[in-house]
């Protein structure tokens, strides 16, 4: 006798096991997906950390080349003659140039959520300690058209030679939104979207500061010179912001917190103003926390050599003694009158407030 194998009799899976491998296919399927995810949320983390760690080394060789290029001045005396004695050399009581290294307090931002001020540091160098090429296409352009009606050669008209600068931070987002109205940076310059933007612009949101570069130009330069500033981004007209923010650029970002402290004298300090060379601190130290726990530590030596202040170069003129001002020029410090003198409120040192604010949200 044979089997009948029809149709009929042919097996097949029943509900339990067509569920059981269901159940498996969508084990494995979640499986490979969740690898998939997390090799790509690995490939964004150590994409965005590598980002961050060339910043810190561009940021560490920048304050290296700064600090070890500072243009200091040579100790200023003069020749008292008494009688019956021999000339003698004695210090100049009164000293009114800008000093050529200058750490502090910030007094030009807003403190963060946690009420932290950052510190600012104002040095002169030889040589620029930032590559002016690492600056946005369209800040290059106008600092490159203002250098054409120059010859001077020092950054206050943006060209490579003795250079008055400033490292300072910036909530990040702020500065970026300013350059933008301005032209000065493009969408393609920003490394943030206008969503991501207005968020950092939120005072509730977790500390997040940009630290920049930024030469002083000719402008700000005459208004430090008369003890005016340093300003704020917005303050001023169009022209007078484009001009400061010209040539600055970011170099590190997402800075949580970070201190600068110069070691003088036996102990560690973080303010310090210096013109000359006896003023310099032994070395000078800088540690910052980014926002994704990387941590640096820094410890720089500090070199220099003896030359002009752009500032000085770039005044000219007959220097009023008592003011440091140009004493013909009605504008200017010498006149006290005038719209550079003390006697302006406006330009009184300490005032930071003088000046149109520039609105970020219509036209100023």
């Amino acid at each position: 006798m044979t089997r009948n194998t029809g149709p009929h009799h042919a097996r097949g899976f029943t509900l339990i096991e067509v569920s059981l491998a269901l159940v498996l296919s969508g084990l494995v399927l979640a499986g490979c997906l969740s690898v998939f995810v997390a090799l790509r949320n690995a490939e964004s983390t150590f994409a965005t950390r590598f980002e961050r760690t060339n910043e810190l080394d561009i940021t560490r060789t920048s304050f290296s080349r700064a600090l070890l290029s500072l243009q200091m001045r040579e100790a200023v005396t003069s020749t008292v003659v008494r009688a019956g004695s021999e000339a003698e050399t004695t210090q100049d009581e009164e000293d009114t140039d800008r000093p050529r290294i200058i750490l502090e307090t910030d007094p030009a931002v807003e403190p963060d959520s946690t009420g932290w001020l950052p510190q600012r540091l104002e040095v002169v160098c030889a040589t620029p300690p930032v590559p002016a090429g690492l600056a946005s296409q369209a800040a290059e352009w106008y600092t490159a058209a203002s250098k054409e009606e120059s010859l001077d050669f020092s950054a206050l008209d943006g060209s490579q030679g003795i250079t008055r600068g400033v490292f300072e931070l910036r909530h990040t987002g702020s500065r970026e939104r300013v350059m933008q109205r301005l032209g000065l940076m493009s969408a393609n310059d920003a490394y943030m979207t206008e969503e991501e933007l207005q968020a950092q612009l939120d005072p509730n949101a977790p500390p997040n500061w940009t630290l920049w570069w930024r030469p002083i130009l000719t402008d700000e330069a005459q208004q430090l010179l008369n003890g005016y500033g340093p300003l704020p981004d917005t303050v001023g007209t169009e022209d007078e912001i484009r001009a400061r923010l010209a040539g600055a650029i970011p170099l590190l970002r997402n800075i949580e917190r970070c201190i600068w402290e110069m070691y003088k004298e036996d102990q560690f300090i973080n303010e310090h103003v210096g013109t000359e060379m006896e003023d310099l601190p032994a070395y000078a130290q800088f540690e910052v926390i980014l926002n994704n726990q990387q941590y640096a530590s820094w410890m720089f030596e500090i070199d220099w050599v003896i030359g002009d202040d752009p500032i000085d170069v770039a005044s000219g003129g007959s220097i009023d003694d008592a003011t440091g001002d140009d004493a013909d020029d009605p504008a200017g410090g010498g006149n006290n009158g005038g719209p550079g003198g003390n006697d302006n409120p406006a330009n009184r040192p300490g005032n930071n407030t003088g000046g149109r604010r520039f609105d970020l949200s219509g036209d100023s």
